[in-house]
C-alpha cells in the first residue's frame, strides 16, 4: 500500500496533488481517532487541534520532499522541514501543560499533539500502514491505561463538582487545600450537560486525609465556588 500511494506522486503534478489530498484525508482521520479521545475526556486540545496539526505536517513532509524537483537543489534534505515540525509542535504541546503547585496537567494531551505531528509526517512521505500501526497502538494505550489509572486511583479521595462553564474553581480549590492542609493529587475535568446548560465535571482528587478535613474542604468549596452540584466520595 505504502508503494501504491508513493507511485502516485510520480505521476507529475496531478499525481502529487492525488497524492497530497489522499495523505491529508487518511492524516486527518487517524489524528481525528487520538483527537476524539482527547476531546471525549474534555481536554483543551482535541479534535480540532490534533487533526490541524497532522495535516500542517503531512503537506509540509510532501512539499519537502516533491516541492523542489523542479529547481537545481541537488543537496536538498527532506528531514530538515521534518525536523522544524517536531519542534515546533513541541512548542505547541507546551501550551497545553498546566502546573498547579507540584502537579502538573495536560502532558498526555501535549504528547498525543506531538504524536499527531509525527503521524502527519508519516503519512505526508507515504509510510500510511506504519502511520495505521502507530495510531492504532497509541489509541489503546491511551484506553488501557485510563483503565488502570482509574483503577488503580480508587483508593484516593475525590470531590466531584459540577459547575457552569464560565466559573473559575482552580484558585479556589487550591486556596482551600493549602487553607485545611491537604494535598491535591489531580484536578481532572470533562465537559457535560446538566439541566440543558453545558457544564463541567470537575474531579479533585486528593491524598489520604481525616475525613473532617476532607468534610471541611468540601464545604468550603460549596460556599467558594456555589457548584450546581457536589459530591464527596471516600469509598471506591
Amino acid at each position: 500500500m505504502d508503494q501504491f500511494i508513493i507511485n502516485i506522486a510520480k505521476q507529475g503534478d496531478l499525481g502529487i496533488a492525488l497524492y497530497t489530498l489522499i495523505t491529508i484525508v487518511i492524516a486527518s482521520i487517524l489524528s481525528g481517532i487520538i483527537g476524539f479521545e482527547r476531546e471525549f475526556h474534555g481536554h483543551a486540545a482535541g479534535l480540532r487541534t490534533h487533526i490541524l496539526v497532522a495535516i500542517g505536517a503531512s503537506i509540509i513532509m510532501t512539499v519537502s520532499i516533491y516541492g523542489f524537483r523542479y529547481t537545481d537543489y541537488s543537496n536538498r534534505d527532506p528531514a530538515r522541514l521534518a525536523a522544524q515540525v517536531v519542534s515546533g509542535i513541541g512548542f505547541l504541546g507546551a501550551g497545553t501543560i498546566m502546573q498547579t503547585g507540584t502537579n502538573i496537567k495536560g502532558l498526555t494531551t501535549a504528547a498525543t499533539v506531538w504524536f499527531c505531528g509525527g503521524i502527519g509526517l508519516a503519512c505526508g512521505c507515504g509510510f500510511v500502514i506504519e502511520a495505521i500501526i502507530a495510531t492504532l497502538s497509541a489509541f489503546v494505550i491511551l484506553v488501557i491505561l485510563r483503565f488502570i489509572e482509574k483503577k488503580t486511583s480508587k483508593r484516593f479521595p475525590k470531590i466531584i463538582l459540577v459547575v457552569d462553564g464560565e466559573t473559575p474553581i482552580l484558585k479556589e480549590a487550591l486556596a482551600a487545600a493549602d487553607k485545611y492542609g491537604l494535598t491535591i493529587r489531580d484536578i481532572s475535568s470533562q465537559i457535560l450537560k446538566y439541566r440543558q446548560k453545558d457544564c463541567l465535571k470537575i474531579t479533585v482528587t486528593m491524598d489520604m486525609s481525616s475525613q473532617a478535613a476532607l468534610t471541611a474542604y468540601s464545604d468550603e468549596l460549596r460556599s467558594q465556588v456555589s457548584p450546581f452540584e457536589i459530591k464527596l466520595s471516600t469509598n471506591h
